[in-house]
């Protein structure tokens, strides 16, 4: 045990050193892409676009795979963050749940799964309601002289087939995301606590506390 594993933060009443918390990360995450009404069951993402500006938005945590060190999400292929990461591969991964009162900053390399058995296997676990957003007409984001869903109108009322949402399984990519830092961060009345780690091909490599 090293002298920083000797040192550890109370949350919820219970004891975390160094290791503890990465552990903890790592078990919160999963929990968001698994439980609906979890804090970390959505992120914001940050991609490098194409005129080398921050570009965010909110993505939901689709799974986890804590062994790999890796966090996967969905895109529709037609959208700017699929072209944003086709150009660059650096993303970064936000989550909060002020519930918690914990924030878990994520840096990751991108990989992308479009019409291979990795998307083909995860369409398949998808409804065909969860499938309305890669089923738009038009490319995502462009320009409407009026509100639209972008999809066909009848589906705000009926939910698409299986074989009429299977039309757009072509949009469907997903991203997964191999984690090389991760930032964690409680915030507390009496005092905020920080840890970093680092990993190499999904292995802890390196971890130590911060200040917040």
């Amino acid at each position: 045990m090293t002298k920083q594993d000797s040192y550890f933060i109370t949350i919820n009443a219970t004891n975390y050193n160094l290791q503890g918390i990465e552990s903890l990360a790592w078990k919160k995450l999963v929990n968001g892409s698994v439980k609906k009404k979890n804090g970390f069951r959505t992120m914001c993402v940050g991609t490098v676009d194409v005129n080398n500006s921050a570009a965010l938005r909110i993505v939901v945590n689709r799974k986890v795979d804590e062994s790999q060190k890796t966090i996967y999400f969905y895109t529709d292929n037609r959208s700017r963050k699929f072209s944003d990461l086709q150009k660059d591969n650096r993303i970064t991964l936000l989550f909060y749940d002020a519930r918690q009162r914990v924030q878990i900053v994520v840096k990751a390399t991108a990989a992308i799964h479009t019409s291979n058995t990795v998307s083909h296997e995860r369409w398949k676990a998808t409804s065909p309601q969860a499938r309305l957003g890669y089923m738009t007409i038009e490319v995502p984001n462009t320009k409407s002289e009026q509100p639209t869903l972008g999809y066909e109108e009848r589906f705000a009322i009926t939910k698409p087939t299986d074989a009429e949402s299977d039309l757009f399984q072509e949009n469907f990519t997903v991203i997964a995301c191999s984690v090389y830092e991760l930032e964690f961060l409680y915030l507390d009345f009496h005092g905020n606590r920080k840890a970093n780690f680092q990993y190499e091909n999904g292995v802890l490599v390196q971890g130590h506390w911060a200040v917040p």
